[in-house]
């Protein structure tokens, strides 16, 4: 068999060999998780010498880049030194999905929130779309402006939508603090590293929290975030990157812009630590990477993705019954209230095992790393209420649960 291109996802590989590479990525992932240490040279040097003796190193290394990728849309953690790399080809990623399930029954392997450094995270200037001046860090999975003419058309979301056009190959965006607006403790630094999703619409149906929308009610239209981090110590542009001025920020306050100092920012940025911004979670909608302008109702899963549909609700089955990460949202939740409470009606209990672990947001595993700030702490009743829905990937939100809760659960 000839040897593969070190970027070919060529759909020769047959499916044993998939699943052989499959097999050693997981038992990999095992050991990343268990902290133990890997040994990716070894890996590749068994599987040439077994099932994959026709294939290059370089075949093999990308080809675990295509199950990064896989383990990444579905809602699951990835090895840390194999990068996601898509162009995995359908046939492909049936196979994998499907190994993968068998793998890991009983298991979600959910992915972990890592520090991590800019260059890492953004490796090429090419998928940086530019920078945007806030007054302050993103607080919510939304990035907001001014619309633009009658709101009526669609010219409104003018700003949005030329973002969302561009998503697929520039998703990244970095905020600076500026504008006259800007709290004294953000103004000229650089904040957040955001990463677009191409939903946008009005501000208020983009959100899930009712007080975060009367806060951003002067911003009316968004584009919604698929993932925030901050940047550690936020790096002054004069006093710590040494730009000479603030001249990068020119046009920035009102939208989205490319600025010809953009590469020297990139440079100055690469060893950057940033971490991931703790938010609560965002609105529930289904994100296929589309540019898609939402008015009235969020999207969903389409009807007719039945088996889709399956595989999210056994994701969120798996996210809720996650030892770790439900243990890490009660002891946040007994944090904030003194004692663990059920945040739709109130009750209050010291024994954490009378309360359930609720994702509010199951139509975003796999688009948004999910972390223990997601989770909402429900009563087995509000949780049981909670699900109960037509559709069971759209469950009640937190507000509307409490207001079930404040007319006596009728």
């Amino acid at each position: 068999m000839p040897a593969q291109n070190e970027n070919s996802t060529d759909e020769r590989w047959s499916a044993e060999e998939i699943s052989l590479a499959a097999e050693a990525y997981m038992n990999m992932l095992e050991d990343e998780i268990a902290g133990r240490e890997i040994n990716k040279t070894a890996m590749r040097e068994k599987l040439r010498a077994g099932g994959l003796s026709g294939r290059s190193d370089g075949a093999i290394e990308y080809r675990m880049q295509n199950i990064s990728h896989v383990l990444e849309t579905t809602g699951r953690a990835w090895i840390t030194g194999y990068k996601p790399a898509g162009n995995v080809g359908p046939t492909n990623t049936e196979v994998l999905k499907r190994k993968i399930d068998e793998l890991t029954e009983g298991k979600v392997y959910l992915p972990h929130a890592r520090a991590t450094t800019f260059s890492q995270l953004v490796p090429s200037l090419n998928q940086l779309m530019g920078v945007k001046a806030v007054y302050r860090q993103v607080s919510s999975f939304v990035l907001c402006f001014g619309g633009r003419g009658d709101p009526k058309a669609k010219g409104y979301y003018s700003l949005p939508a030329a973002a969302a056009k561009k998503v697929a190959d520039q998703p990244f965006i970095i905020t600076i603090g500026g504008g006259k607006s800007v709290l004294p403790e953000n103004d000229g630094r650089v904040v957040d590293l955001v990463r677009l999703s191409p939903v946008y619409g009005p501000t208020a149906l983009l959100l899930s929290d009712p007080d975060e929308v009367r806060r951003l009610a002067q911003w009316p239209v968004a584009i919604a975030l698929r993932e925030v981090w901050r940047f550690v110590g936020m790096p002054h542009l004069i006093e710590d990157l040494g730009f000479l001025d603030r001249t990068i920020l020119a046009g920035a306050q009102d939208g989205i812009i490319r600025p010809q100092q953009i590469e020297r920012l990139y440079d100055a940025l690469r060893a950057a630590e940033l971490e991931p911004a703790r938010l609560p979670a965002g609105a529930n909608f289904f994100d296929d990477g589309t540019p898609r302008l939402v008015s009235s109702r969020l999207p969903s899963l389409p009807a007719v993705a039945k088996e889709e549909g399956r595989r999210y609700w056994k994701l969120q089955q798996l996210t809720e019954r996650d030892a770790a990460l439900s243990k890490e949202a009660k002891r946040l939740n007994a944090l904030r209230h003194g004692t663990f409470t059920c945040e739709a009606c109130g009750f209050a209990n010291a024994d954490a095992a009378m309360f359930d672990a609720h994702h509010p947001t199951p139509l975003m595993i796999g688009i948004r790393t999910t972390i223990a700030e997601h989770l909402e702490i429900l009563c087995p009743t509000c949780h049981r209420r909670a699900h109960r829905t037509p559709d069971r990937l759209k469950p009640v939100a937190l507000h509307e649960l409490k207001k079930w809760c404040a007319d006596g659960r009728r």
